[in-house]
């Protein structure tokens, strides 16, 4: 049994949900089904992030955190789990200052080091040639899920993302080998490094980042997406779905945030824009 409800057990609920399970679909060696694994996963992953929406939304401080960055070339690279900046600090813990690509130095001068602008996952100060360590505040994005079977020692499937990093501080659990660590780094290559070996052909699975109370609505989400939104699903989603959801949603946030920041489910429509469950984009059925 599992520690963590890992990627590869939100996968099984699933395919349980939808009367679609076995060992050899989950296995992936029977292809036949209606959905194939990276499809679910894809559903998952649209399911995790919406959840990390309604959080953030309502208690962003639970995805808030600090890292240090070094410049290369004034050049300072944004961490993979990068969603929003709150704060960017000097060496001596000075604010620096965004601004608009329409205030940067004019060649020839020397810029103003306390000044920034983003550029794509780069953050780049106004004066050139800064390779000083800062600090960067910033509120967490929800990273992809992954599972799957290992194409070698220490090496995910190749339907992980195949960049340099992108794991790093995640929890893998091995499936196979009944056991759990933090990704303390990972390679383009897939490779992981951790406390664990993962070994050839073994099945895995990668661990929410969202607060572990919350994992258990991941394949209820993924599944209303399913029903909403596959051509070929044998069931359509109904409102009693939908309410049952966020009704689940809000006891759990309320419990895990104490009394002072209890919401109720027409709160949480109302703060992302909609107040009717068709802002969801979700189409149901009727009971």
């Amino acid at each position: 049994m599992s520690t963590y409800l890992n990627c590869y057990e939100i996968l099984s609920d699933i395919r349980r949900e939808i009367n679609e399970y076995s060992t050899a679909y989950m296995e992936a060696t029977d292809t036949s089904g209606a959905y194939s694994n990276a499809y679910l996963v894809r559903k998952i992953n649209t399911a995790q992030s919406f959840i990390h929406s309604l959080i953030l939304n309502k208690k962003p401080e639970v995805f808030l955190t600090a890292t240090e960055i070094t410049g290369v070339d004034s050049v300072y690279a944004l961490p993979f789990d990068f969603g929003r900046l709150l704060v960017f600090k000097d060496e001596n813990d000075r604010k620096l200052y965004p601004i608009n690509i329409d205030m940067l130095k004019v060649s020839g001068t020397t810029g103003n080091k306390g000044f920034y602008y983003r550029k794509g996952s780069d953050l780049i100060l106004d004066r050139d040639g800064i390779t000083d360590t800062y600090t960067l505040w910033y509120y967490k994005r929800c990273r992809d899920l992954d599972q799957g079977q290992a194409s070698a020692a220490d090496t995910l499937a190749t339907t992980a993302k195949a960049i340099a990093d992108y794991y790093n501080g995640m929890i893998l659990e091995d499936i196979t080998g009944t056991q759990y660590a933090e990704i303390t780094d990972y390679s383009a290559a897939r490779v992981i490094t951790s406390t664990i070996t993962l070994a050839d052909e073994s099945y895995y699975g990668l661990v929410s980042e969202l607060p572990e109370e919350f994992h258990f609505l991941i394949s209820k989400r993924a599944v209303m997406n399913l029903k909403a939104s596959s051509p070929i699903a044998t069931e359509k989603l109904v409102k009693s779905e939908y309410d049952l959801f966020y009704e689940e949603f809000r006891e759990t946030f309320r419990a895990y945030a104490g009394s002072k920041e209890d919401i109720s489910q027409e709160e949480i429509w109302l703060d992302l824009g909609s107040s009717s469950p068709h802002g969801s984009g979700i189409i149901m059925s009727e009971d």
